[in-house]
């Protein structure tokens, strides 16, 4: 996003704006619901001032029982019944569909009861004038003598007593009397016939009264529910009005908490991005004048300041370009300084070399013909031929020392033939493993057989190999081993020699490939194997390295290019 500064400018001024235009159609939004809310709450408060008049009349009609009442009454539930009605049906999905549902379901439970409880009603007078008239047909039959001695006049009397308590009062006590009285008028049957249809009128009263009041009490739980449904309605609708409010109050606080905090911030912010860009190119510069000319100014902005850190970093890229030139520069002088005063330091060692191996081959060349031809002519057992011998094996010792000197000395050219390197190295272990330094130490080899066929001097590289091969089991004490491995590894062929010696000194190992430095016997070597073996494998563009810690044994690993010269 490529913005310029008036552009972070206008962003850090129109986002606080912003932030104040949400809080305001928000707040609107608020209380337009509010607004909504407010007329859910006014039907459910209707419903529930209908409901109240429902149960008002409910309870005139429970006290006179008549009809003009129970119209009352039903013209209360009609009123509540098309007040639900004329509820549209987005409100009464937004009041609560269940809650309208059950509201419908209990005012139709509610009306059934009150048509029930009203014949239960008629029923109640039909079954009072015959309990009466009963009671009278049994006061005459008293009153006339002829009833048996078992019942006086004064059970009559007091049962008829008991009869209109019980239709006055209906309660527990005045049941309980009269089913006492009523039990033990039918134990008097047998003696009083024309007991029978007023026993049975009491009881059919009884029955009547107890299937009201359950349909009362029925009536009661209903009235109950549709008052218990109004209420719940118009409390969650004051609910969500106080909940309105709440969020409206809480809104108003988060956009005043957002505007002091962001506001200030983003005030911040937008000057930060402003600076930063140019306070970055200071810090940049300041640390370019210590010498860290690698460092480059980060475009991180596409604003006016851009131009400014591109040009910039050009300016470093030039200048770090000749930095780097003249460093390449000043190595390669160092490097070729270097090999020229090993050069001549070889070249010095070579010439001294050269001119004291001729001077001491002839006299040793004269020494070894005479003492060997005197020692053809001498008999073993003579006392003088272990001494002549010990000349002749010490004059060809010294002759040897001196042809290895004159090969160091002289920079003859190689023998380049394209072949797999594992045949000279083959050859040389298989003449190696003849000799008596061999006798105890195991040689393994893991040659590869998916080696390419490379330039070298096989004959060169067999000398490598050997000396390599003779300095691991002079260092070994049998019994021990040697695995000599080769593998292809990238650009090169590697030839590993891994002995279970003693091991090279560290302060050593950047020593082993100068010429006659040797840690062996001075009866054992010159020092010249290893310089000699390093500077053919550098003629051929390869590397030796050197792996080794001091009684853990060494690893010399010899490189060769696959597109050697």
């Amino acid at each position: 996003m490529h913005l310029k500064i008036w552009h972070k400018m206008i962003i850090g001024i129109s986002i606080p704006s912003f932030i104040a235009l949400l809080g305001v159609v928000l707040t609107y939004g608020y209380i337009n619901n509010v607004k909504n809310r407010h007329g859910y709450v006014q039907v459910a408060d209707d419903l529930k001032e209908e409901v109240l008049e429902v149960r008002r009349t409910e309870k005139n009609f429970f006290h006179y029982k008549d009809s003009e009442y129970l119209e009352n009454l039903f013209h209360a539930i009609s009123v509540l019944d098309n007040s639900i009605k004329n509820i549209p049906l987005g409100t009464i999905e937004e009041i609560g569909k269940g809650d309208f549902s059950l509201l419908n379901e209990s005012l139709k439970t509610y009306s059934e009861l009150i048509d029930g409880l009203y014949k239960n009603y008629l029923r109640e007078a039909e079954i009072i004038e015959v309990v009466r008239a009963e009671g009278r047909k049994l006061e005459s039959f008293a009153v006339n003598g002829k009833h048996s001695e078992e019942i006086s006049i004064s059970f009559i009397l007091n049962m008829r007593r008991l009869e209109k308590n019980y239709m006055l009062f209906r309660d527990r006590e005045s049941f309980i009397k009269l089913n006492s009285a009523l039990s033990q008028m039918t134990n008097m049957i047998p003696f009083c016939y024309d007991c029978g249809p007023y026993i049975a009128s009491v009881k059919n009263l009884i029955s009547t009264y107890e299937k009201s009041d359950f349909t009362v009490n029925s009536l009661q739980v209903s009235g109950n529910r549709l008052e218990e449904i109004t209420t719940r309605i118009s409390d969650r609708e004051r609910k969500h009005i106080d909940s309105f409010f709440t969020l409206t109050q809480r809104l108003l606080l988060a956009v005043l908490f957002l505007i002091c905090t962001l506001g200030p911030l983003l005030v911040y912010k937008t000057s930060s991005y402003i600076v930063a860009p140019i306070k970055r190119l200071s810090e940049i510069a300041k640390k370019i004048s210590e010498g860290e000319i690698a460092l480059r100014a980060p475009i991180r902005e596409r604003d006016e300041t851009f131009d400014l850190a591109q040009s910039f970093n050009m300016m470093l890229d030039h200048l770090q370009l000749t930095s780097e030139s003249l460093e390449k520069s000043l190595e390669l002088l160092h490097e070729k300084q270097d090999q020229l005063v090993e050069s001549e330091k070889l070249a010095s060692i070579g010439r001294l070399c050269s001119g004291i191996a001729h001077e001491i081959n002839n006299p040793l060349t004269s020494v070894l013909t005479f003492s060997s031809l005197m020692l053809e002519d001498m008999p073993p057992d003579d006392p003088r031929y272990a001494r002549l011998s010990m000349i002749v094996n010490e004059t060809t010792r010294a002759r040897n020392i001196v042809r290895q000197v004159l090969s160091f000395a002289r920079e003859s050219p190689l023998m380049i033939e394209k072949m797999n390197v594992n045949r000279p190295v083959s050859e040389i272990i298989h003449s190696l493993t003849a000799q008596e330094a061999f006798k105890d130490v195991e040689l393994i080899q893991n040659l590869s057989g998916d080696l390419p066929d490379i330039n070298i001097d096989p004959a060169r590289i067999g000398q490598v190999v050997s000396n390599i091969l003779l300095n691991a089991v002079h260092a070994i004490s049998p019994p021990g081993k040697i695995e000599v491995l080769s593998k292809l590894a990238g650009k090169y062929v590697e030839l590993i020699f891994s002995d279970s010696g003693c091991g090279i000194p560290e302060e050593n190992i950047m020593k082993i490939f100068d010429p006659f430095f040797s840690t062996k016997d001075s009866t054992k070597g010159t020092g010249l194997g290893l310089a000699v073996s390093y500077g053919i494998i550098k003629k051929h563009g390869g590397d030796i390295e050197v792996k080794s810690t001091a009684g853990a044994g060494s690893t010399f690993i010899v490189r060769l290019p696959i597109n050697g010269k």
